[in-house]
């Protein structure tokens, strides 16, 4: 059922040591409205990245007696959504917002043991703690912040009679891509190495992801980086990308430059050796003295009289770095549909083809159009934008 006998027992022992009793009655009591609203907005950040990805997970799991949670770090219900049918049997056990589902409360369940545990695990039946919740099939994943911490955890509860054995791995699944979302949005100073074993595993969820500074020191990494390097996230905080790489951190611009870099073969520390994607960003120290170098100086013309530089030269632009990034590749945050969009518009950049970009207000229209031009060769002309 996705759980060891030793961790149930263990979980059972916990939570009698909380002064649960199997028989005592669901516990209803919620925060304060006041609480509720700080307990979400401080997990903003949370839900945020999470919402988007539950509403997947519930269309995968839709008309099977269930439903989908999100809580806190510390097991409190943020978010929910379910099938109607089942929602009236879960508010029978307090399965709401605002509720408490730790181990403290409600003793062993999927929410409370994952987050004890730190792993993912099902909760079925007559594992759990307290009899009234016996009826129920829950599996949980722990949430990962990109700093190695538990922020949060996702959650499926439905009638123990609508268990799955392929439930526990969509949530999984989901967790790790609520992760993977996080990365993109909080380092976007960062380097990023997105990296595998096979290539073809590259853009997916199982792909390491590593964070470091833009003078290579090691910032974060997810967990299938720190499985496929071997090391916990906390002695990963001793390295750099040069010691977990074997190459400086200024050989990734010559490795991952271009419109369109294709995946690189390094090798880790370990010895295994791993295809890798780069996202670089122009502000790396190393990357500003490489476009340095290979701009064009431009002559100034001197008054003859007193050596001074004309006004012209003066308030003449310095002419572009020839080592810009791609504008284009700002936008190229992990999203594997974003990605195949800017991949399709990469291909006809430069071609005198019209390109219609259609999506409801607010999607980044305008965005991208400035994008696509800056990546022309017309960047130097004006943009005129037709809405």
């Amino acid at each position: 059922m996705g759980v060891s006998p030793d961790v149930i027992d263990q979980s059972h022992r916990r939570s009698a040591s909380f002064g649960l009793s199997e028989s005592d009655a669901p516990d209803f009591s919620s925060p304060l409205r006041g609480d509720l609203r700080d307990a979400l907005d401080e997990n903003r950040f949370l839900f945020q990245h999470a919402a988007p990805v539950m509403e997947t997970l519930y269309d995968q799991i839709a008309n099977t007696h269930s439903m989908v949670l999100l809580t806190s770090s510390r097991g409190m219900v943020l978010h929910s959504l379910g099938d109607n049918d089942f929602l009236e049997k879960a508010s029978k056990v307090a399965l709401t917002t605002g509720v408490d589902w730790s181990e403290q409360s409600k003793g062993t369940n999927a929410i409370g043991t994952a987050l004890s545990e730190e792993e993912a695990l099902t909760v079925h039946g007559n594992q759990h703690y307290l009899n009234a919740n016996k009826f129920l099939t829950c599996s949980a994943a722990p949430i990962f912040d990109p700093y190695g911490q538990v922020i949060g955890a996702l959650d499926v509860t439905g009638d123990q009679r609508s268990f799955h054995q392929h439930t526990l791995a969509l949530v999984r699944m989901s967790a790790q891509m609520i992760e993977n979302h996080m990365f993109a949005d909080i380092f976007p100073k960062a380097i990023r190495i997105h990296f595998h074993t096979r290539s073809e595993f590259l853009g997916t969820l199982v792909e390491g992801i590593v964070v470091f500074s833009p003078e290579g020191r090691f910032v974060s990494a997810n967990r299938s980086a720190q499985f496929q390097i071997g090391l916990p996230f906390s002695a990963l905080k001793a390295h750099t990308f040069s010691s977990l790489f074997g190459i400086p951190v200024s050989s990734l611009y010559d490795l991952f430059s271009g419109t369109l870099p294709t995946p690189k073969q390094l090798v880790l520390h370990n010895g295994v050796t791993v295809w890798c994607r780069a996202k670089l960003k122009s502000n790396a120290p190393w990357t500003a003295s490489v476009a340095e170098g290979q701009a064009t100086t431009p002559t100034a013309s001197t008054n003859a009289s007193s050596g001074a530089v004309s006004e012209e030269a003066a308030s003449r632009p310095a002419p572009p770095k020839r080592a810009q990034l791609s504008t284009l590749q700002y936008l190229d945050t992990g999203d594997a549909q974003v990605s195949s969009v800017i991949h399709k518009l990469r291909m006809v950049s430069g071609k005198d083809i019209p390109i219609m970009i259609l999506g409801e207000t607010g999607t980044g229209k305008d965005l991208l159009a400035q994008a696509i031009h800056s990546d022309s060769p017309r960047t130097g002309q004006p943009f005129v934008s037709v809405n």
